[in-house]
Formats: structure tokens, C-alpha cells, sequence
């Protein structure tokens, strides 16, 4: 089982967070309407993913804080998800020639 929270106050964010509540492998343990509010709840809920319904929101300050928790960002006007997360790498040239030469080709 994944506890989730969600980050999104709309009829989009109930609609998604009515459908995860009939599936038991996911439990949504917190929904804030901000990011802001949502670093507040991380160490209350302590969830397993960020589910973000709000794709004008800054991801930066929870990749920052929370480098290991994966974000997933749907989006209402598409039909497709976006797992984002923050990966560390080096700082030498070197390693930052190969992380980008190992990126996937863009489509």
C-alpha cells in the first residue's frame, strides 16, 4: 500500500482522490491546496508520493527538501502523468558531460 498526498483543492483534485478511495494499494493520508502547506504536512503524513494536480506550481522547494519522494503531476487537459524527481550527480565536468549524454532522446 502507497500513501499519497495530494496537492490540488479542485474538482479535478476530489474527483482523482474519489477515485484512489476505491482502490486499496494507494491511501490518500493529506490533501493541501499549496505546496507551502504541503511541506508543513509531509512530516505529519510522512507519505510514500506526492500526487500534484496543480500544474502551475513551483516544484522546486519539495525536490529541495525531499529529494527522495517521488512527485507525480497530472494534469486535467492531458492524458498522461509526469513522475518527477530530483537525482544528484557530481560536480566535475566530467560527470555532468555523462549525466547528460545518458539522458533519453527527446521525441
Amino acid at each position: 500500500m502507497h500513501k499519497a498526498l495530494m496537492i490540488g483543492d479542485s474538482l479535478f483534485g476530489e474527483a482523482v482522490a474519489q477515485l484512489l478511495r476505491q482502490h486499496s494499494e494507494v491511501v490518500v493520508v493529506c490533501v493541501t491546496a499549496t505546496v507551502a502547506s504541503a511541506l508543513a504536512e509531509i512530516p505529519n503524513c510522512q507519505p510514500d508520493l506526492l500526487i500534484v494536480l496543480n500544474d502551475a506550481c513551483d516544484l522546486c522547494p519539495l525536490l529541495t527538501a525531499y529529494p527522495d519522494l517521488p512527485i507525480l503531476r497530472a494534469d486535467l487537459n492531458a492524458d498522461d502523468l509526469h513522475l518527477i524527481r530530483s537525482q544528484r550527480i557530481g560536480a566535475r565536468t566530467e560527470d555532468l558531460l555523462a549525466a547528460i549524454q545518458a539522458l533519453p532522446t527527446r521525441r
